[in-house]
């Protein structure tokens, strides 16, 4: 059995027989892999869509839908058409196209139709990769306990009734807060739906902007999934935060930077955010903190938070993805809980890591079918990378962990091997002198390089 198999087996050891989400394969918990696992940032995963891939979507829980882009809806004849209009962060009704999808295969999980939006092709790219969906709401369901953890390389989902939380697992309570359908002043939304949409009802009777249903569209459940929120400090501010995984940074109301001590600071390359409406916000700083919530303690970056779709008084901000940088989570939405465990040694895991790929990775000299030195020369410091034979002519993306010597500071690398990339031969920056580098992760997902060759790039740092 592999190491993540086991782990997987460990978390889930209750009784069978519970009831799954519509549409989700046989079994009562499920796994796949990440993409760039040790990346921190946002959660990648392999997919395939009717035969077709491999595709990497996005997780993303506060997505009311999940979405493909016209890629994918071509390579499996998908038919699109006019649905309902999704709420975005500014309250305003965005009309959107949505398609019906079949054969969705994620991991050992198969999903046999869901009803998904549809967005312009690159319109999801993310950290240089070419991004084909999200996994929405509809598929990470109320009922499922939600897990990624980083060490592992894995994603898990299981239904409630079969999850054992890990030990050493912080558990936090939040508290469910739900759309505002008040006035825009205080908070809320107004419903700013096209002409001809009909505005469906909440269970109080009162009109929910984010349910606008079209007599000969798609039914969609699209009204914003109910924030999670709870009690936390950022800076030297006491705030109401909502839990994000779909979100690199942490955010807060640009009215509470001052109490909180927030200073921005320039971003390389900038921030590009999309909200589950799929609209777009571009900034270029973001102001770093330290973080803490019901004992979990992190340093974020923080971008504004303009969500007006939850009233003021109840929500400051969000802790994103950076948040939880340091902690494996499960979340257990029907009982309002989160689990945050502490992340152990990368180097202690990289098998098991490695193992989530099968035996793909595992029959190699080396961990991740590369070997990568440094030596020094009359013209400097040179990088090499090589392949092992084991994984000729495939592509290999690794994460080359560096622990830079003493008094220096070096990034982490990413190598890019595509198939026909045996070695990478380059000369790197003084700071990698006498470093020690160790392959720590892999993965057949590459990002582009300039011209046929490889490539080697600082990793993201989130």
């Amino acid at each position: 059995m592999h190491r993540n198999l086991l782990l997987v087996s460990l978390l889930f050891a209750g009784c069978a027989g519970s009831a799954t989400p519509s549409g989700f394969s046989k079994g009562d918990h499920w796994s796949m892999p990440l993409v760039g696992a040790l990346e921190n940032g946002h959660l990648l995963v392999p997919a395939s869509v009717a035969g077709h891939g491999p595709y990497l979507f996005v997780i993303d829980p506060d997505a009311p839908v999940s979405t493909v882009d016209q890629q994918v809806a071509q390579d499996a004849k998908l038919d699109p058409a006019n649905g309902p209009a999704l709420v975005d962060e500014n309250g305003e009704a965005q009309q959107r196209s949505f398609t019906a999808l079949h054969e969705l295969k994620l991991g050992d999980l198969s999903i046999d139709a869901r009803t998904v939006m549809e967005v312009p092709n690159d319109f999801l790219n993310l950290d240089g990769r070419r991004v084909h969906g999200v996994i929405g709401r509809d598929i990470i369901a109320d009922r499922l306990v939600f897990g990624f953890d980083r060490d592992q390389g894995i994603v898990t989902l299981a239904v409630a009734s079969v999850f054992t939380p890990p030990p050493g697992a912080t558990s936090v309570t939040y508290a469910p807060v739900d759309i505002d359908t008040g006035s825009s002043s205080a908070g809320g939304v107004v419903d700013k739906a096209p002409a001809g949409a009909a505005g469906a009802a909440n269970q109080s009777g009162s009109p929910l902007a984010g349910q606008i249903t079209h007599d000969n569209g798609p039914k969609v459940k699209s009204d914003p999934v109910l924030r999670r929120v709870v009690s936390a400090k950022v800076g030297n501010a006491d705030v109401k935060m909502h839990l994000d995984f779909g979100a690199p940074f942490s955010e807060l109301r640009q009215d509470l930077w001052a109490k909180a001590g927030l200073t921005a600071a320039p971003v390389d390359g900038g921030v590009r955010l999309v909200d589950e409406a799929g609209t777009v916000r571009m900034l270029d700083s973001a102001a770093p903190a330290d973080a803490s919530a019901a004992g979990l303690k992190s340093h974020v970056s923080v971008v504004p938070y303009v969500d007006k779709r939850f009233g003021l008084k109840k929500l400051d901000g969000v802790l994103g993805l950076d948040f939880f940088r340091g902690y494996a989570v499960y979340a257990n939405w029907s009982a309002s809980t989160i689990m945050a465990k502490p992340r152990g040694d990368l180097a202690a895991t990289v098998k098991a890591r490695l193992g989530r790929w099968g035996a793909e990775l595992a029959s190699c000299a080396h961990p991740g079918c590369a070997e990568v030195k440094l030596t020094q020369t009359d013209g400097g410091l040179k990088l090499d990378v090589v392949r092992d034979p084991e994984a000729k002519g495939k592509p290999l993306e690794l994460f080359i962990g560096v622990t830079p010597a003493a008094g220096k500071t070096a990034a982490n690398l990413l190598a890019e091997l595509p198939a026909g990339t045996d070695t990478i031969t380059g000369g790197v920056p003084a700071e990698y002198d006498g470093a020690t580098l160790a392959v720590l992760d892999a993965s057949a997902f590459l990002r582009p390089c300039q011209g046929d060759g490889g490539c080697v790039y600082p990793a993201p740092s989130h």
